[in-house]
């Protein structure tokens, strides 16, 4: 066990709980977390169409929260125990592909609601 991936996996595991949460932000009070999905210089008050745009946003934040859950806890367990061997690099190489898919979406609904 190294405490430095110790370290990034509960940071990973904390991410992917504020993710979540803003995704029940979006769902239930219809607010969205702009400093998640946006970045500075795009504020929401100028997009076309709030709600398209959170019906959009919204299945692909809740799979990158339960991939930062999955991977973030796959890792403190693996970490501990070593139990899951390369099964752990599998989890974490699909995380990295949902991170990127992430980001090449928020990209897509600056161009598509802007």
């Amino acid at each position: 066990m190294d405490s430095m991936f110790v370290l990034l996996d509960v940071i990973v595991l904390g991410c992917g709980v504020y993710i979540l949460y803003a995704y029940y932000l979006m769902k239930v009070k219809g607010e969205v977390k702009e400093n998640l999905l946006l970045n500075p210089t795009t504020p929401l008050k100028r997009c076309k169409d709030k709600k398209a745009y959170m019906e959009y946003m919204g299945p692909r934040l809740l799979a990158l929260g339960i991939g930062a859950l999955i991977c973030g806890g796959a890792g403190l367990i693996n970490d501990y125990t070593n139990f899951m061997g390369s099964w752990y690099l599998a989890i974490t190489v699909v995380f990295l592909v949902l991170v990127i898919w992430f980001a090449v979406a928020v990209k897509k609904s600056v161009k598509k609601f802007w």
